[in-house]
């Protein structure tokens, strides 16, 4: 099965729009990945407080309550009422209130990686298999393709080396080794493309840095890239802003 971006395998999940094969897929990582877990139930747990007709309901009642007191004809009929009213508005706190701790759970930097990453997908990853024929870049791209992230490495690591290298190289570099959870040297590489700041993998390489960056203990770092990234035209901008605000 083709790799899915997480994120909106879980909406469309959540939403009822997720097709069999889609939610297979999702159930089988959630039982792998109990970070992967977690964050659905979290966002399972929202939707359900913000659906919940009851609360609109009660917010109808409130101003039915309050526009009878308003017209009551005793004292004993206020005070009954303006109890009644007092005790709907603390509901309606402690609803809020919950929500608003469910929203604002901590969540550990491998719970956000875990909703955040997805698999970069190389367009030369239709290339053939690794053969001697190849060119290194190839067998490099056919490793990555196969998953064999480590013989990638290798063979990326050769053209760098050597002086062949061009930023795709040095970009896969990189993602060959996020694969592998060495995101220090994924960090170089991704620092690399930035710098040389004329090439196709820009956009990309500013948000995998970022990841990175959360990985590695660097907050700070992490919510500047990120806050530079949400204030960009990037495609990832909107992603960004989230994960600023479930790191702040």
């Amino acid at each position: 099965m083709k790799t899915k971006d997480v994120n909106n395998a879980i909406e469309n999940w959540l939403g009822g729009h997720a097709d069999r094969s889609a939610q297979d897929w999702l159930m089988e990582e959630m039982k792998k990945d109990a970070a992967l877990a977690r964050e659905v139930n979290l966002r399972r747990k929202t939707d359900e407080i913000l659906a919940d007709h009851d609360v609109i309901e009660l917010r109808h009642k409130l101003t039915a309550i309050e526009m009878r007191r308003q017209h009551a004809g005793t004292v004993k009929r206020t005070v009954i009422r303006s109890a009644r009213y007092a005790a709907a508005v603390a509901l309606i706190a402690v609803l809020s209130t919950a929500l608003y701790l469910t929203l604002r759970q901590p969540a550990s930097p491998g719970e956000l990686y875990s909703a955040n990453y997805s698999r970069y997908e190389s367009p030369g990853a239709v290339r053939s298999v690794v053969s001697p024929q190849n060119t290194l870049m190839e067998n490099a791209i056919a490793s990555y393709g196969a998953r064999e992230y480590d013989k990638a490495i290798v063979y990326l690591e050769q053209l760098i080396n050597n002086g062949q290298e061009d930023m795709e190289s040095v970009f896969m570099h990189g993602m060959a080794n996020m694969e592998v959870k060495n995101f220090p040297v994924a960090s170089g590489s991704f620092t690399r493309v930035i710098e040389h700041n004329d090439n196709l993998y820009l956009e990309d390489a500013a948000w995998y840095l970022g990841l990175c960056y959360m990985m590695t203990d660097n907050k700070d770092k992490a919510v500047r890239q990120f806050s530079s990234i949400a204030s960009s035209k990037s495609r990832y901008s909107k992603k960004a802003a989230k994960l600023i605000r479930r790191l702040n």
